[in-house]
């Protein structure tokens, strides 16, 4: 029992129960029992191919073959003996392959596309460099970490000096703590929808947190990623989050999109929230005594920085490593694939499923519908692209069929989020992908319950095939970019025309507000890639010009869309951001307040207001600017700078006396003489 404890252990990212082991072993001892009993029978079945096969049936069809022959009865004796031991032989022979026929059938019947189970759903920390400490919340000391430790909701993760952690979390999700950090994990909880999603709320108390999260859209899963002044949301992304007590916060994103909202420090309240696209990056900064956020574009530099390689760097093998499983994961549950000599059977099989289902269930149309898109992915992994595209319009058959019967948007949602999250996270680029998503674009709107939730799919599609773009361009595949940007222009959507036609006035409202947030996101990214394409880039397949044409009737389409939306909303703004740029004076002042509150003791504060005035200001005798400065000041700093103004005034009035006496006495001698 030891012995197995130890050699699991050693296993990466594993940390098991004493249930576990103990079920291990008692696994184990059967099968050492069964082996030398089995082995020939379990051949003869692995032989036949795409067939899942356990202990418990092998050990039970190996004793009903050895029951029937040995019951079989002894030959009558004849004349004549050859005959009498032929018929005999015969008999046997039949016995065999009848017991074979019907482990081979039930095993399709039974074992054929079976759940694979995962074999953690645990989330837990890993020590990279360093070392770290864990305070449970049932718990009052902290918990040193030596290499891994499972993790829960309620725990408080800091780092020390030099130090390097990831969280791994069941849904995929990893984040990566550096050096002097402190991490709350508020809530962890698994998706209503998808059991492979992830509902996530964390705090960063001061330190670097590096974020890559792969989910999808289920309308519960999402990541929830707070600090002092700002919440930032994301869904799938990658991003880094930097922050501390006396500084302010600042996001890095470098894909996908993710939302961020400023708040107030002192109530935690909201206070305005945009859209950041990858590349580009946020401050949030306390201007008159209120969080407004300033973006900026990721420069190279940026990236160049030791923390950003190396994470950049487990991006992409924690990426690859998924992959991995995912086409093996994919190979298992797929089962006998079209073409194979079973097939056949698996399908009489799901005829039957079907026949004794209610026309109310649609869990048995729902499940051939994923067996269908898992045979298609596996067969395109295989470079089989003609029966790939069978199972797909055979699932998108199967589909159709569902949304006759007008399910509800849970239902919809069991045949397309799965493969979503398949292929966010587990599949390589190399495989055609690219035709499963636009199939799952199409179904999800087929799936679609009325029309208003049809436009919203289909402007959500078109990001998501802009997002496609951007992705493939950054990995310098041209041509698939390409193909998904035409998939992009054939889209139509209506969604003006159905949004004019709601009568309800606050629906209307709510829908434009959605409609003109998509389209924004859709302009961004679309500027985004005309900046990203150029001369070099381009490779002569003209990309650079289909994106430069369709962002321009993307334009032209948002500004009509805000036309209709400006008479029902005054307040919209009509800019790209919700928030309102800086001017480069007010960056200044930002700058200046914040150096200012580095320091938090009264003499600190006015060492720094001294210093600065020194150094940095260039209007210290100008009494209007530092009134500016005051105002954005609070407490201690803002008397003492007050102070600093009132002597300045007094310096003021003083030389406006003495200039006045010295006309005084120019005028009388003038006099005199």
């Amino acid at each position: 029992m030891d012995k197995l404890d130890k050699e699991l252990r050693r296993m990466s990212k594993i940390e098991p129960s004493k249930g576990f082991i103990s079920a291990s072993k008692n696994r184990l001892m059967q099968q050492i029992a069964l082996h030398q009993n089995e082995t020939w029978f379990r051949s003869v079945l692995r032989r036949l191919g795409a067939i899942q096969i356990s202990a418990d049936f092998i050990a039970q069809a190996r004793a009903r073959l050895m029951y029937r022959i040995a019951a079989s009865p002894q030959p009558i004796k004849v004349s004549l003996r050859g005959m009498a031991l032929f018929l005999s032989y015969t008999k046997k022979a039949v016995a065999s392959t009848m017991i074979m026929l019907i482990a081979v059938t039930s095993t399709l019947f039974f074992v054929e596309g079976s759940t694979v189970v995962e074999a953690s759903d645990d989330s837990y920390l890993e020590i990279i460099s360093g070392s770290a400490s864990v305070k449970h919340p049932d718990l009052i000391i902290w918990e040193d970490v030596n290499n891994l430790i499972e993790v829960q909701a309620g725990d408080l993760i800091k780092t020390e000096e030099g130090s390097e952690v990831v969280i791994h979390f069941f849904d995929d999700t990893e984040i990566r703590l550096g050096e002097n950090t402190e991490f709350l994990i508020s809530q962890l909880a698994v998706s209503p929808t998808f059991g492979r999603q992830a509902i996530i709320e964390v705090f960063l108390h001061k330190g670097s947190a590096w974020v890559q999260t792969l989910n999808v859209e289920d309308g519960y899963a999402g990541l929830t990623f707070k600090t002092r002044d700002a919440v930032m949301k994301a869904l799938n992304g990658t991003f880094n989050v930097v922050t501390d007590v006396t500084e302010p916060t600042s996001v890095y994103v470098l894909n996908n999109k993710v939302s961020i909202t400023s708040l107030t420090p002192e109530t935690m309240q909201a206070v305005k929230t945009l859209k950041l696209t990858a590349n580009q990056k946020a401050n949030v900064r306390m201007v008159s005594g209120k969080p407004v956020i300033t973006t900026d574009t990721l420069t190279q530099q940026d990236r160049s920085t030791p923390w950003f390689q190396s994470n950049l760097n487990r991006d992409h093998e924690h990426l690859t490593m998924l992959r991995e499983k995912g086409i093996e994961r994919l190979a298992q549950i797929a089962g006998t694939l079209p073409g194979q000599m079973l097939y056949p059977i698996k399908q009489t099989k799901e005829r039957l499923k079907l026949a004794l289902s209610s026309d109310s269930d649609m869990a048995v149309q729902i499940e051939i519908a994923n067996s269908r898109l898992n045979e298609a992915l596996v067969l395109f992994e295989a470079g089989d692209q003609q029966k790939g595209r069978e199972a797909l319009m055979a699932y998108q058959s199967i589909a159709r069929q569902i949304a006759d019967a007008k399910v509800t948007k849970e239902v919809a949602r069991r045949i397309i989020i799965p493969h979503q999250k398949t292929l966010t996270a587990e599949l390589p680029n190399d495989i055609n992908t690219g035709l499963v998503k636009e199939t799952l674009h199409q179904t999800a709107e087929i799936l679609a319950n009325n029309p208003v939730e049809l436009e919203k799919i289909r402007l959500n599609n078109s990001v998501q095939r802009l997002q496609d773009v951007t992705t493939l361009v950054a990995e310098g595949e041209m041509d698939a970019a390409k193909e998904r940007l035409v998939s992009h222009q054939l889209a139509v959507s209506d969604a003006l025309e159905t949004t004019q036609a709601i009568e309800d006035e606050e629906l209307k409202k709510e829908v434009l507000q959605e409609v003109i947030e998509l389209k924004q996101e859709e302009l961004t990214l679309l500027n985004s890639l005309t900046d990203t394409l150029g001369p070099e880039t381009d490779q002569g397949n003209g990309l650079a010009a289909m994106v430069e044409s369709a962002s321009a009737a993307a334009e032209e389409d948002l500004e009509s869309t805000m036309a209709v939306a400006r008479p029902l909303i005054p307040e919209l703004q009509e800019t790209e951001e919700l928030v309102a740029e800086l001017s480069a004076e007010e960056i200044k002042m930002a700058e200046l307040i914040d150096k200012i509150y580095i320091y938090n003791s009264r003499e600190g504060q006015q060492n720094q207001i001294a210093r600065l005035l020194k150094n940095e200001l260039e209007n210290t005798d100008s009494i209007d600017y530092l009134i500016d400065v005051r105002n954005h000041l609070r407490g201690r700093a803002y008397d003492y700078l007050n102070l600093r103004i009132l002597q300045l005034q007094r310096k003021v009035e003083f030389r406006k006396h003495k200039a006045t006496e010295q006309k005084i006495e120019r005028s009388k001698k003038l006099r005199e003489n």
